[in-house]
């Protein structure tokens, strides 16, 4: 997204009575979602379920920011970890992995899901049982359609 761009998305934003936090996190979505080609409904799916949109949440792992991400992943995608406490690095770090696990995963979602949540798996290996990740999962492919704005019936995901 160009520079121009970014400002009239921002400035679209802000006129709509959302915080400054909310335009930047609205326009870091956008911009980091089109370079990875990661649905931006996904990513903000993702991000209500990690912090609820609490650019400050720290989880007692240690997992921090907007998208949940843990220092050592971080690194992992050209991330510093001082960096995760600004909202667009760490949609952009979230975004990086979401992307490779989509990638290693062939486009299951479900387990894209699970290895962000939990940790990588087989595919097609089940959902763990463990109480967290079912719940994680159920949440932000409820999410993923809100933010789509296609409920589905059946429960399927429309990408």
């Amino acid at each position: 997204m160009t520079a121009p761009t970014t400002l009239l998305h921002l400035l679209l934003l802000a006129a709509s009575s959302q915080s400054t936090y909310d335009a930047e996190i609205a326009a870091a979505v956008l911009d980091v979602a089109r370079i990875h080609y990661v649905p931006p409904a996904l990513v903000k799916a993702i991000i209500r379920c990690e912090s609820d949109f609490d650019p400050r949440a720290l989880s007692k792992a240690g997992a921090i920011g907007l998208m949940q991400v843990m220092t050592f992943n971080a690194r992992r995608v050209g991330i510093a970890p001082e960096e995760l406490w600004a909202p667009s690095k760490n949609i952009l770090a979230g975004v990086r992995l979401i992307a490779v696990l989509l990638k290693h995963y062939d486009g299951d979602l479900i387990s894209v899901l699970v290895a962000y949540n939990a940790r990588p798996r087989r595919v097609s290996a089940p959902i763990p049982r463990n109480g967290e990740t079912p719940r994680y999962v159920a949440a932000v492919l409820k999410y993923y359609q809100t933010y789509l704005g296609t409920p589905s019936s059946s429960g399927e995901v429309q990408p």
